[in-house]
């Protein structure tokens, strides 16, 4: 799906580093959505994704449905990344929302992950997306974990280390 820019700001390239998500790993939703981008640093995954008027609302600030779209695919495929699971697929349990700041259109979002704990069965994640280094939402998040890839080159984590 192609957006033609509605102005200036939806132009904006990303940060340097940063590269779309790659196909199998993206979803019609999370299209639809507009998506997000992805980057490392330090050896975690760093996501973002520029404001661009079709995740605004009326108020022309980002939508609280996309950050937390975001949010919830981001915090996933980061615990994959870093922790470097097997895992295929991460049901969503829980997914909760903090609003700190409106994120205005043009702004890049960016999108830091920690892993909180791992069981058997539950992965559980927080995250922060910032905006200019200043924290605009928090997402705590609970995730079912799945049986492993069939085959572990093709997992989430080891597809985003082939891109990275």
């Amino acid at each position: 799906m192609t957006v033609t820019p509605q102005s200036a700001d939806d132009a904006l390239p990303p940060p340097p580093g940063f590269v779309p998500l790659p196909e199998a790993l993206t979803s019609g939703y999370n299209l639809a959505s507009g998506g997000f981008l992805v980057a490392q640093e330090a050896g975690a995954l760093i996501g973002g994704f520029r404001v661009t008027a079709t995740c605004c609302n009326r108020a022309g600030f980002c939508h609280g449905g996309k950050l937390a779209t975001v949010c919830d695919i981001f915090l996933a495929l980061a615990v994959v990344f870093r922790e470097d699971l097997r895992d295929d697929f991460l049901p969503t349990v829980s997914l909760t929302m903090d609003f700190m700041a409106p994120v205005a259109r043009g702004a890049w979002a960016e999108l830091q992950a920690d892993t909180l704990r791992i069981t058997r069965s539950l992965i559980f994640a927080q995250g922060l997306v910032t905006v200019d280094g200043i924290p605009a939402a928090r997402a705590s998040a609970v995730y079912h974990r799945t049986p492993p890839a069939r085959d572990s080159a093709h997992s989430m984590g080891a597809t985003l280390r082939a891109i990275l």
